[in-house]
């Protein structure tokens, strides 16, 4: 083969039946088959995302089920949303050996 000569794109055999080439039909085909694995990868997308929301709510709901009582306890002590962080001082900590100011 030389390489000023470029091979037929299209073989033909017995009585005109083309071979090789994509013609409309195979277009037409690959369109089809395109479309239909666009829409079940959609379809696959939103059962997992609706399974995966379903267990989230389950879990948050368990979770705020199991810690009502710690919710009920606070507000017992009077909580009222606030937060204070304190932070514990011993005037004499027994395990401390810095010497006194």
């Amino acid at each position: 083969m030389q390489n000023d000569k470029l091979p037929p794109r299209r073989v033909a055999y017995e009585k005109g039946t083309r071979t090789g080439g994509a013609g409309w039909i195979g277009r037409l085909l690959a369109v089809a088959l395109s479309a239909i694995v666009l829409v079940a990868a959609a379809m696959l997308s939103v059962v997992l995302l609706t399974v995966l929301f379903a267990v989230c709510t389950l879990v948050v709901g368990y979770l705020w089920w199991k810690t009502r009582a710690l919710r009920r306890q606070a507000r017992a002590f009077g909580d009222d949303g606030r937060t204070v962080d304190v932070e514990i001082v011993h005037k004499d900590p027994p395990d401390d050996d810095s010497p006194k100011r």
